[in-house]
This record gives C-alpha cells, sequence and structure tokens, in this order.
C-alpha cells in the first residue's frame, strides 16, 4: 500500500514509542505500523468511525495485546497491552469499545479514527511512499507496484453456480476503467480529510494500469453487495467532487427517478393500484419551501422505511430538518409530511404483503418460504438472525425494510445488466444507478425507464 509521506512520519513516530530491540518489541512497532495504516486508509461508517472488532485485532493485529515496555512523556514504564495505551500516547488517535452480547440489538463493534492533521505544506503536492518502507514512489512506479487485479468477489452458495458464470460473463462486456489526470490534480488540492483518503485509496486499487493519453486505463476488482449492486474501491467509493475529474471527458448515465421507477414497476407487477409521479418534489418544495435536494433526502429514507415517519428532531430525517430550518419548524414538516406521504405507505405495505404472498404460491417448498428470490436471480433469507428483535412487529418491520431494498435493487440492476448487454466493450464503469460510458449507449425500451446523460 501507499500513503502519504507525511502520513508514514507520524505513524512511524508513534511506533517509535515502543522500547526495545528485542523480537517482540520489533514486531510490536511493524503491526502497530500496519494497524495505523489501515485505519487511515479503511472506509469508515457515516460518523467518521473505522469498525474493528477484537476479533479482527486477535485473528490480524494480535501483538498489540500483548505486554510491551514504552517510552512516554520522558518515562520508560511497563503496560499489559499495547493497544490499551494507543489513545494516550497519540492524539490523533480515538477509541469507543464495543459491547459484546447474546441478544443482535444490544451488540456494538469497537470503533477506531486515526486522524493525522496534513500539514499546510504538503496541499497541493501528491508525495507517496511505501507504507512498509518509506520509499518513495513516482506516480508510474505506484501503477506498476500495484500488479495485477485479484478476481471478482461473488459470494454466491454451491447451487448458484449457473448464476455465478452468468454474473462472470455479463462483468466481461465491461471495459477498463478509465481515470483522467485531472483527478490527481485535484487530489493534490483536496482538503477535506475523508475526501483525500477517498482519493488516495483509489490509487492503491488501479491494477494493471496503463497511462493511454490523457487517461489512466485499468482491470476492475468487483464485490456484489445486497440486492446485486457491484461496488469497488476505486471509483465509487469517491465523492462527487472526485469522481466528476476521475470520469472528466467520458459520457456519465443515470437512471432517471431511479427508486421511483423500481417501484412504479413492482406496483405494477403485484398488482398494487399507485404510482409515484415526479411531481412530489414540486410539491414538497413549495409547501416546506426546501431544496430539491433536500426534498429528495426526505423521500428515500421514508420509501425504504415503507413510509414511516417519526415525529422527532432527535435522529433521522428529523435531525436534518432541524438542521437545515429550525426545531419548530421541522416538527411542522414532519406532521405535514406524515400525512402527505401516507397513501405512499398503504401501497408500500400492500406491496411488501404482495410479494411474500405471491413468493408462497409459486414457491416449491414449504421450507423456502422464507427464501424470496429478486429479479436477478439473488435471494433474500428473512430468518437471517440480523432481523432478530424482541417483539414481533419489529422484527417484521426489519424484514419488510429489507425485503422492499432488496426488491427495488434488483429491478435496477436488471435494467443496469441489460444496458450493458446491449452496450458491450463500451461502458467503462458502473455506479450504483448508472454507468460510465466511452460512446453514446444503446437504451433498452423498458416502460417508466430513462437513462438520461448528466454533467
Amino acid at each position: 500500500m501507499k500513503i502519504p509521506e507525511w502520513v508514514y512520519k507520524r505513524i512511524i513516530a508513534i511506533t517509535q514509542v515502543v522500547a526495545g530491540d528485542g523480537r517482540r518489541a520489533i514486531t510490536q512497532r511493524c503491526v502497530l505500523r500496519q494497524f495505523l495504516v489501515d485505519l487511515w486508509l479503511a472506509e469508515p461508517n457515516d460518523k467518521g468511525w473505522v469498525v474493528c472488532t477484537q476479533r479482527d485485532i486477535r485473528s490480524q493485529y494480535h501483538p498489540l495485546l500483548s505486554k510491551c515496555e514504552i517510552n512516554h512523556q520522558g518515562k520508560r514504564q511497563k503496560v499489559k497491552r499495547l493497544i490499551d495505551i494507543l489513545p494516550d500516547i497519540a492524539s490523533d488517535f480515538h477509541f469507543k469499545a464495543g459491547q459484546a452480547s447474546q441478544d443482535v440489538n444490544k451488540r456494538r463493534p469497537s470503533l477506531w479514527q486515526f486522524n493525522p492533521v496534513r500539514p499546510k505544506s504538503d496541499v497541493g503536492s501528491l508525495r507517496l511512499v511505501d507504507a512498509a518502507t518509506g520509499e518513495s514512489f513516482t506516480f508510474r512506479q505506484i501503477l506498476r507496484a500495484n500488479g495485477k487485479a485479484p478476481k471478482h468477489t461473488l459470494n454466491l452458495g454451491k447451487r448458484q453456480a449457473g448464476l455465478k458464470r452468468k454474473e462472470q460473463a455479463w462483468l466481461k462486456g465491461v471495459t477498463r476503467g478509465r481515470m483522467h489526470r485531472k483527478f490527481l490534480q485535484q487530489l493534490k488540492t483536496m482538503v477535506p480529510d475523508d475526501y483525500y483518503r477517498a482519493g488516495i485509496r483509489s490509487l492503491n486499487h488501479l491494477y494493471n494500469a496503463k497511462i493511454e493519453g490523457e487517461y489512466v486505463t485499468y482491470d476492475h476488482t468487483y464485490r456484489l453487495t445486497f440486492g446485486g449492486r457491484y461496488y469497488d474501491r476505486t471509483f465509487q467509493n469517491l465523492p462527487n467532487s472526485l469522481k466528476s475529474k476521475f470520469r472528466h471527458g467520458l459520457l456519465n448515465y443515470d437512471i432517471r427517478s431511479c427508486s421511483f421507477a423500481c417501484l412504479n414497476l413492482l406496483f405494477k407487477r403485484y398488482h398494487v393500484d399507485y404510482r409515484i409521479k415526479s411531481t412530489i418534489y414540486a410539491k414538497m418544495m413549495k409547501k416546506t419551501g426546501l431544496t430539491r435536494k433536500q426534498c429528495k433526502q426526505m423521500v428515500h429514507p421514508t420509501t425504504y422505511r415503507i413510509g414511516r415517519v417519526t415525529l422527532g428532531v432527535t435522529t433521522g430525517i428529523g435531525e436534518k430538518l432541524c438542521g437545515w430550518v429550525g426545531k419548530k419548524k421541522a416538527l411542522k414538516i414532519l406532521r405535514w409530511w406524515d400525512d402527505f406521504i401516507s397513501p405512499l405507505r398503504a401501497a408500500l405495505e400492500e406491496l411488501v404483503v404482495n410479494i411474500q404472498q405471491r413468493h408462497r404460491e409459486i414457491c416449491s417448498s414449504p421450507r423456502n418460504y422464507h427464501r424470496i428470490e429478486n429479479d436477478l436471480g439473488l435471494f433474500l433469507d428473512l430468518k437471517g438472525e440480523k432481523y432478530d428483535r424482541n417483539r414481533d412487529h419489529d422484527q417484521q418491520y426489519a424484514r419488510d425494510k429489507s425485503l422492499l431494498a432488496f426488491m427495488v435493487c434488483g429491478v435496477e440492476q436488471a435494467y443496469i445488466r441489460e444496458v450493458v448487454r446491449l452496450n458491450p466493450g463500451v461502458v467503462c464503469m458502473l455506479d450504483h444507478d448508472g454507468v460510465v460510458a466511452l460512446l453514446e449507449l444503446r437504451l433498452p425500451e423498458w416502460p417508466g425507464f430513462r437513462l438520461e446523460l448528466k454533467a
């Protein structure tokens, strides 16, 4: 892995706290360096924390759990576990202890942060070094060092060998990725730390890369995720400001009103007498005074919560509204929104019931009632441990939410796959609900679906 020089220097300064020249001390310094590198490059959650469980530490960084000697504040002292004193010796290192429990709802993973401050002198440059040795690398050397791309991760069961072959064949229709050199120019001046890290992470996943004019071409490594979406750590992990530079000069396509199109297709298929209209945003903007983007941040979470609205301002939509318009107006908007969305809520509840009822009618055995298939042939197991709740209605709600998202993703990705099949070798990168193409695309004729060109 390659990291910025200033990050490497900060990591080395922290590892020097471990005293001694014996084998144990040397091993602990090496493992601590790797742990800090992995934390810095890891993808954080929405609040900026990296999940690293005690099991992960035992299996990958076991020497950090051993006793050691440290030099701290001019004193040499012995500690039982190196991992426990890291927040004390490094001000840019933070930790939140997790909680083990047989109750799924009470489990909490251990959360970590390593946030060294980027010096102002480094802004405008991009000096990368090897995370293990500190050796400096030019950009061309980094591309050569990344090597071949690992295989795509599909994680399909033994009984889905046919689907696996089908997915592998389909992925061959996606040609090599393209990164414009303007991405590097933008990355040099990128100030938000999370954005900067995401860009460095992308550079480490440019496999089998070659410089071809204004672009760097590379091989993809995709991972199949929930519902059928493919995810990579080169392009899709980037924020929009970096994505636009990454794909500069290429054609960026998105499905217009993707969630609405998928839901309307499901409503029609499962005989629910309701259709979502795109005019919903105009009505919301007129009533609330919010922007279209803010209205979308209300619609989508509400949709995937089966139309339920929580009349509070401490979490979720209410918390966002409180930040936009203040507490008093936020509560007023939430009450209006709860009433306004009631027809959609009834339609979504009916849709979930109809999906499960249809599945029971065509299912070959009652033993498979809990395994529901989407448009791609993927299965969702509704008896999974993650849906366990103390109360029956909470458990059913968790299953219904997951089922709705699973079916919507299936429709969305079935359309994306059809686009790639019609345009072999033209699509160069997949996005969540769209694609990036080298040329103008031939589009499939799906009622209600429209793939539109975006800036």
